[in-house]
């Protein structure tokens, strides 16, 4: 066995640990002696694991004390100083309180009452029924130690078994998220003898089970009565029974954990290195990746759990091919490049973005005048973003030499960019150097595009580099004689509270008297008197269809 000492009670520090009278000891065996005179003697409390391949004591959180409650039946047993041990000496019975201190009170106190060597037998809980049900909350426990061939003179050391078995589900697979509810059938109560479970007169059902979470894993946890099981009618997913593998054992033993793998869904492939992805596979990066991935055709679903992508040179995610998905769980998520665009999609790619829900965040980070999401810089051909049900906070690179901006969301300072959809979203977006939140980007020197940008049902905060737009064009003057054409799609806002909706959004600044315009919050950004770019459609044709907001239309945009 694989034994772990939790708590060491020693004689002088507790209050029931008296030592025996000072008198002659008495001779012979199975002498009786004067009651009161002889108190059982407990030097200490231990915690025996069954061998397995996973002991209970291996798992971490080393606690079975939730945050919001006391009751002793979380996931890892752990004594917690509060719990009342019931401990038999003969034919007498007397209730344990393990207090704060560690130290066992009662009371009233147990006695020998003979030299005859005895068996002391102590469990946990007290309750004369255990109910199994429902461990959504907490796990249920049973603990039992027996000392056999006790003496009168002699301290005792309680070493408490697991009488339960524990059944742990990890789920993986696309589908694992989905999961609302995973259950293992077993009996639903059973009768507390002294800590041994019966089931006599018991009914069996399907128990609830409890969502734990070990580092990055998450699992389903309950402790069931040890015994045969049915392997075809054993776990259910949301109400679904689900095939456990033949190998699986068929009879589970007390204190041992016992871990199904299931997976629901198609399989996950983990990212861990550098990858070009052309399939329609799914794949996962969690924890800190500092390497590349490349999408280069298909419609794979990149799920990012707890991911940190942060490369160096190049965009961190480049996405040149194919209709991938990038799915966000959870917070704590982010993609960073240190002289391009975060997140890049060109060559007519479409990207979208989506979580859950607006729970889950991603954090895209562009550098040198790269988009934090959008064109790759030197992006020649477009590509389409799609946001949907999620959080994204995006900040475009830029500086002012060599002048140089990328927007939070779209085009980067030399790239072009196509359509932008933002739905059921969060959006913080902060553009570059004289580039929008949203939009593009500042410093194109051939023919600057980008598609439609169309928001619908989305907390929209952003903000724009000096003298650009938050959410369309960027700043204009300054470039080499004369303005390229721009070539814009038209941006259509949709939102229950417009002037909500515009106070969350930031222009670039204040415009001195040498500028033709003004920068809008949505619409066009300051142009210079000397020079400045004609604002045609994104086919060329114009004049610009502008900007329209819950049906009503603006030709230059929104101050």
């Amino acid at each position: 066995m694989n034994k772990r000492t939790l708590l060491s009670i020693l004689p002088a520090a507790a209050l029931l640990l008296l030592s025996a009278c000072t008198q002659d000891e008495p001779g012979g065996q199975g002498n009786e002696l004067p009651y009161g005179e002889y108190p059982l003697q407990i030097s200490g409390v231990t915690l025996d694991v069954e061998s397995s391949a996973e002991p209970w004591s291996t798992e971490e959180p080393q606690t079975r004390v939730t945050e919001d409650n006391t009751d002793g039946k979380s996931s890892v047993w752990q004594w917690n100083g509060s719990e009342m041990i019931g401990v038999r000496l003969g034919n007498e019975t007397v209730t344990y309180t393990l207090n704060a201190d560690k130290n066992l009170i009662t009371d009233r106190q147990l006695y020998w009452t003979s030299t005859a060597p005895t068996t002391v037998t102590a469990w946990y809980p007290t309750d004369e029924t255990v109910n199994l049900s429902d461990q959504t909350e907490g796990l249920a426990y049973m603990l039992k130690a027996e000392v056999p061939n006790a003496t009168y003179d002699n301290e005792i050391t309680l070493g408490f078994k697991h009488q339960l078995a524990k059944v742990r589900v990890v789920l993986s697979g696309t589908q694992a998220s989905l999961a609302q509810s995973v259950e293992v059938y077993g009996y639903t109560t059973c009768t507390n003898s002294e800590g041994a479970p019966v089931t006599d007169g018991s009914t069996q059902g399907w128990l609830k089970m409890k969502k734990q979470t070990y580092g990055n894993t998450e699992c389903w946890e309950a402790n069931v009565v040890p015994g045969n099981i049915t392997l075809d009618n054993f776990v259910r997913i949301n109400g679904q029974t689900a095939k456990i593998n033949d190998d699986f054992p068929t009879t589970l033993i007390s204190g041992n954990m016992y871990t199904i793998d299931l997976t629901v869904g198609e399989k996950i492939t983990d990212i861990k290195d550098n990858t070009t992805i052309s399939d329609d596979g799914y794949y996962r990066v969690s924890g800190t990746f500092n390497q590349q991935i490349n999408i280069t055709g298909g419609k794979p679903t990149i799920y990012l759990k707890g991911a940190s992508i942060n490369v160096s040179d190049g965009p961190a995610i480049s996405i040149t091919g194919g209709t991938p998905t990038i799915y966000v769980i959870g917070e704590g998520n982010s993609v960073s490049s240190g002289n391009n665009t975060g997140i890049a999609v060109s060559n007519g790619a479409v990207v979208t973005i989506t979580g859950h829900s607006t729970s889950d965040v991603l954090t895209a980070n562009g550098s040198n005048g790269g988009a934090g999401i959008g064109s790759p810089l030197s992006g020649a051909t477009a590509g389409n973003v799609i946001i949907t049900n999620v959080t994204v906070n995006a900040t475009g690179g830029g500086k002012r030499q060599p002048y140089l901006g990328g927007a939070g969301i779209g085009s980067s300072s030399s790239g072009n960019c196509g359509d932008i959809t933002i739905t059921d979203a969060v959006i913080k977006a902060n553009g570059g150097a004289w580039s929008p939140g949203i939009g593009l980007g500042y410093g194109n020197t051939t023919s600057p595009s980008i598609g439609k940008i169309t928001i619908t049902n989305s907390d929209v905060t952003a903000k724009a580099g000096d003298y650009a737009s938050a959410i369309g064009l960027p700043y204009s003057e300054g470039m080499s004689g004369a303005e390229p054409d721009y070539k814009v799609g038209q941006i259509i806002i949709t939102t229950d509270n417009l002037e909500t909706f515009l106070s969350k959004l930031t222009a670039g600044g204040t415009a001195n008297s040498s500028f033709a315009t003004y920068a809008q919050r949505i619409g066009v950004g300051s142009h210079g008197n000397t020079y400045f770019p004609t604002i045609l459609n994104q086919d060329g044709s114009g004049p610009w269809e502008g900007v329209v907001i819950n049906g009503t239309s603006y030709q230059n945009g929104v101050q």
